[in-house]
């Protein structure tokens, strides 16, 4: 094994070669055993830090390549100040550049389109798509500089699972290499044929790492969605002693640069997830428990469930589920055939590798995906301007399609909503946001000093700053 790909448990906190050492940082941001100082979230400094020096040198996720449906279409992504243009070169060429005119830098294009050239809004200037110079108006009246010397700026641009990725570093190393293990691991579920279901964004008053915190851990389910314990998904404000008792366990994986979460259920009773092994919650029927609880996250969430596991929950109520077959087993039989006839590509997913996939991972340094078959979440959290107390959140929610629609184009926009309580997000993503201000406020407080965190359950919140300490404080 790689050190990239060796996973590493988490007593001790671990520790890879690369890291800087604490004697490197400033007191006042410094890490400790399994604490956080405040400061990395609340001080402006240390988020100007992040923009000069983190976002500039990793790979951001910037797009899908299904928001770049034809030649010519383009996606803005703005991070830290710095604006980048996702530009459709040609039907199989993606190209990014610093989205700044070479003459005296004026953006050139905002949000997404289609456009036949890049023409800069305030005097003119063209470029062709692949970014050479296509006209200076009155060129002889400038200081003589090269075609080459007045073309954009690139900005290094690669794939991955229909993702596009940034990296503003020229000498960053390659996608692939930066995202292992992730592609490896992440392969049977096949995020390249999966679609956008919807994707929204909201502005957040919290640091755009409280925003990715809240979704990088399972332990505060008990506190913050009680319901998902219950059968009836009945009285959702408080979590009962017997519900926290019986609580979902979710150790964290770090490895070298990234981390994930898996809910195994009751604590230390299951070694990994696996979806066959769904808990009764205590009901008779284990059918109905099943079905039930993949029908909530289908109908609350929309994600992670879709239609047809909907319709194989239903049928779940009353089928006749073998002799030694679980309901958890049935359910995922049923859902593979409906998929099959219906024209999907699926793949038979091994114990092993629902394991290894675990629930959520921190795609370092802003994105969270969560791998799942047929379906799948996804959360990005980007600074919202100078201010620490606030961010741009994204959820996004991604659909396998069949085979046939593989190569399918469609108008597909993403929506904005000033107040994320008018963005439909369902019970369960409202609990978590209703989280954001009341933290914020919180970490505000002088009898906080700082995030201390579950050495089991919490370690991918504090993995990322360990990972962060490499770019902000090294050259």
């Amino acid at each position: 094994m790689s050190v990239e790909t060796e996973p590493r448990l988490n007593r001790p906190v671990p520790w890879f070669e690369g890291d800087v050492p604490a004697e490197k940082v400033p007191e006042k941001y410094r890490l400790s055993r399994a604490y956080v100082p405040k400061e990395r979230y609340l001080d402006p400094e240390f988020l100007k830090l992040e923009q000069e020096k983190l976002f500039t040198r990793t790979w951001l996720m910037a797009c899908r390549l299904e928001e770049l449906p034809g030649v010519g279409c383009f996606v803005e992504y703005e991070i830290g100040g710095h604006s980048i243009l996702i530009v459709r070169e040609a039907r199989d060429s993606v190209r990014a550049y610093h989205n700044a005119c070479r003459h005296r830098g004026t953006r050139l294009a905002r949000g997404r389109g289609r456009v036949g050239s890049l023409i800069c809004p305030f005097h003119g200037w063209r470029w062709n798509l692949d970014g050479s110079i296509r006209l200076v108006l009155d060129r002889e009246e400038f200081v003589p500089r090269s075609d080459d010397d007045l073309g954009l700026a690139t900005v290094r641009a690669e794939q991955w699972g229909g993702f596009v990725f940034v990296n503003m570093d020229p000498d960053a190393q390659p996608l692939l290499e930066y995202l292992d293990p992730i592609p490896r691991i992440f392969a049977p579920f096949q995020f390249e044929h999966m679609r956008y279901r919807w994707h929204k964004s909201v502005p957040l008053p919290c640091n755009w790492k409280t925003a990715l915190d809240g979704f990088l851990e399972a332990y505060h389910v008990a506190g913050t969605h009680p319901q998902l314990y219950r059968f009836d998904k009945s009285n959702t404000n408080i979590a009962s002693l017997k519900e926290l008792e019986s609580r979902m366990w979710a150790p964290t994986t770090v490895y070298e640069r990234h981390a994930h979460y898996s809910s195994v259920g009751p604590k230390k009773k299951d070694a990994a997830k696996d979806p066959a092994s769904r808990g009764t919650g205590g009901v008779t029927d284990e059918r109905l428990s099943v079905a039930l609880s993949v029908q909530y996250i289908a109908d609350d969430m929309r994600g992670l469930e879709n239609e047809r596991s909907w319709r194989a929950a239903e049928a779940l109520k009353t089928a006749d589920v073998p002799e030694g077959r679980t309901a958890g087993e049935h359910f995922l039989q049923l859902y593979r055939e409906l998929s099959l006839a219906e024209g999907y590509d699926w793949p038979v997913v091994t114990p092993r590798q629902w394991a290894e996939a675990g629930t959520a991972w921190n795609v370092f340094p802003n994105t969270i995906l969560l791998p799942n078959q047929g379906s799948a979440f996804g959360y990005r959290a980007r600074p919202g301007g100078s201010d620490p107390d606030s961010c741009l959140f994204e959820i996004f929610s991604l659909d396998q399609v069949p085979v046939a629609d593989y190569d399918k184009k469609r108008d597909f926009q993403p929506q904005y909503f000033e107040d994320f309580r008018e963005a439909d997000l369902g019970e369960i993503f409202t609990q978590d946001l209703l989280n954001a201000k009341e933290v914020t406020v919180g970490m505000h407080s002088p009898s906080f000093d700082g995030h201390r965190l579950s050495e089991e359950q919490e370690m991918t919140i504090y993995n990322h700053h360990r990972v962060a300490d490499r770019f902000l404080w090294t050259d």
